[in-house]
């Protein structure tokens, strides 16, 4: 597995001679302490690690839902939008999406406007 190589990288010469050091004076206290550090960092990349993989996840399903969007808006028999409506359309999309978790834009608010006009979102 690819996490069990980064520990492994995390095991290096060094933490096995600052081991072997707190195992040759028979030091319990060291000896904890050694592990206590290890585990942090361990802990660390870890947290690293996953951080990294769900923003890429997140990424992707950021550009899956842009690219669904755009795809369906242009090849829809009753959108046919062309490239400088598309343009438009993806710009108040990221604008009210920036609204939203700036706390520019409240979330009930737009939905009960969508239900005001007949929009149920709970149909799509």
């Amino acid at each position: 597995m690819e996490y069990e190589v980064k520990v492994k990288e995390l095991f290096d010469i060094n933490e096995i001679n600052r081991l072997q050091r707190c195992a040759k004076n028979k030091d319990k206290k060291e000896i904890i302490k050694w592990g206590q550090q290890f585990e942090q960092c361990v802990r660390e990349k870890y947290l690293q690690e996953f951080k990294n993989y769900y923003l890429k996840q997140y990424e992707e399903r950021l550009k899956d839902l842009d690219t669904a969007t755009l795809y369906t808006l242009h090849f829809n028999e009753n959108c046919k939008f062309g490239n400088k409506r598309l343009k438009s359309v993806m710009d108040d999309l990221a604008a009210t999406i920036r609204g939203f978790y700036n706390r520019e834009y409240d979330r009930t608010e737009y939905r009960k406007m969508l239900k005001d006009d007949g929009i149920k979102i709970e149909d799509f």
